[in-house]
């Protein structure tokens, strides 16, 4: 088993993930890379988001950020449990696009949420992106069904905490 390791995003990490917001992987869903990078950047001073860097064997290689969602207020996601978050992730690393990478540390960072008491993790990929689409499905996540989030076009998807199961 793989272990990934997730530490707090700093301002020293910004040039890294501008390169990375650069890539044409990358750009296609996460738009405009001074606008993610600004956004970025933005979470770093909201307690409601929480940026990650992703580590590998002691190199970055991907981004996550989780925000709490109880407070969010976009129609779409009305009706969800109380203790909701969110997450948001991509490979920098082109060379390691592919690999299984992807479900695997979702896998483990939602397990550190659901041990932090959240009930529930949402993502909401753009229907297009069948690939993200399915990596959420191989790391269990559910289809909740199409929607209109306040970010545009969204499959909503949902992994629940197990009481009785430790993932």
């Amino acid at each position: 088993m793989t272990d990934y390791v997730f530490r707090p995003v700093t301002p020293a990490d910004l040039p890294l993930l501008a390169e990375w917001l650069d890539k044409a992987h990358v750009r296609r869903w996460w738009g405009e890379p001074a606008d993610a990078l600004a956004s970025i950047e933005e979470h770093l001073r909201d307690p409601q988001v929480e940026p990650y860097m992703v580590m590998l064997d002691g190199g970055d290689f991907a981004y996550i950020q989780m925000a709490d969602l109880d407070a969010e207020d976009d129609a779409a996601l009305d009706g969800q449990p109380e203790g909701t978050c969110g997450i948001d992730q991509f490979i920098g690393v082109e060379t390691l696009l592919g690999k299984g990478h992807g479900p695997a540390f979702m896998r483990g960072f939602c397990r550190q949420l659901f041990e932090r008491g959240k009930s529930r993790v949402l993502v909401d990929p753009h229907p297009d992106n069948i690939s993200a689409i399915r990596a959420y499905a191989k790391a269990g996540f559910q289809r909740l069904g199409e929607t209109n989030t306040n970010y545009g076009r969204a499959l909503l998807m949902a992994l629940d905490r197990q009481e009785n199961d430790r993932q």
